[in-house]
């Protein structure tokens, strides 16, 4: 019997259905009871129970070593639930002849639904005044806050998501310029959205959102010199990977007010260990939980419980396959 094992918390939260659907195909499913990053931090524990596995389900957040996939007796597959896959060693799973996908687009709407619901909630200081609220401050919660109508936003990543935050932030009147190595022309054209050098965007947007995967090409892109570059009294807001900012360049900015406010899904370390920037008044954060809605997860299971099925049992290259090479001898 074939034997898969879920090493990311809560993937069958929203439904049973994807474990269930590897049930039936006939797979048996390891669900150990682990917090969301605990496996990962647990190197040794990783290594042990990755032997006589068949196929690894692991959030993008998750990461999975040469170590790991080393230790593996019989892994032939890793898939990431969601878009992210850079916490898994692909060079070694490749070496190793381990097929590794992912899900880019099953958690889209959910990641843009909250990076808009942060820009909200940083430019109106509504999770600050929800704490004075509760503190009982009611009379010095009433001060001026920042606009998003009609605003400039400036959108580093035109992908998917990039796309989706555009849409709504239309609903606002924003003016919208991106930077991306890739042209969108069409979709710019029909939306309105001009394309701009990145100093240019940085020097001009009252926001700026981050929709970029990360790699030796992206990390710090946010570091001192762009936050230097960016309009006094700007929000700055990142749902894809804390790595793509520098942290403490951040933190200086913030505490000068440079700029108005951060707000944040993602962190360089997970749990975050540079706290101080969490606790300033004027930044609002979340838990990495921006692609985990009840129907992202339910999408991104699924799909997931499909590639699968899909390849260990029928035989059949998935979707979204990173390092297809390691199919020529298997599959035809």
């Amino acid at each position: 019997m074939l034997n898969v094992l879920i090493g990311c918390a809560g993937f069958a939260l929203a439904s049973r259905r994807p474990v269930d659907m590897m049930k039936e195909a006939g797979f048996f499913v390891q669900e150990p009871d682990y917090k969301p990053g605990e496996l990962s931090e647990n190197v040794e524990e990783f290594c042990r129970i990755i032997k006589g596995i068949d196929a690894l389900i692991v959030s993008g957040a998750e990461k999975v070593p040469r170590a790991v996939i080393e230790s593996a007796d019989r892994l032939k597959m890793i898939a990431v639930r969601g878009a992210g896959y850079d916490g898994v060693d692909l060079a070694a799973a490749t070496e190793r002849g381990v097929l590794v996908t992912r899900n880019p687009g099953t958690n889209t709407k959910a990641v843009a639904d909250m990076a808009v619901g942060l820009m909200l909630a940083v430019c109106r200081k509504i999770a600050w005044m929800d704490r004075g609220m509760r503190e009982g401050r009611y009379a010095d919660l009433r001060v001026l806050t920042y606009d998003m109508y009609e605003k400039k936003l400036g959108i580093i990543g035109l992908g998917r998501i990039g796309k989706a935050v555009a849409l709504r932030a239309k609903g606002f009147d924003m003016k919208i310029v991106y930077h991306d190595l890739i042209e969108y022309a069409d979709f710019a054209r029909h939306q309105g959205i001009q394309k701009v050098p990145m100093d240019t965007l940085l020097r001009e947007s009252d926001f700026v959102t981050l929709h970029v995967p990360l790699d030796d090409s992206t990390r710090n892109i946010i570091g001192k010199p762009q936050i230097s570059m960016m309009k006094p009294g700007a929000v700055l807001i990142n749902t894809a990977r804390g790595g793509l900012v520098d942290e403490p360049a951040l933190y200086s900015a913030l505490v000068n007010n440079h700029l108005y406010g951060y707000g944040a899904d993602v962190h360089e370390k997970e749990p975050p260990v540079f706290m101080q920037l969490y606790r300033l008044e004027n930044v609002v954060t979340t838990p990495h939980m921006a692609g985990v809605s009840q129907q992202a997860l339910i999408n991104m299971s699924m799909e997931c419980a499909k590639k699968v099925i899909q390849f260990m049992i029928r035989e059949e290259v998935p979707e979204n396959a990173l390092n297809p090479e390691v199919l020529d001898n298997r599959v035809g």
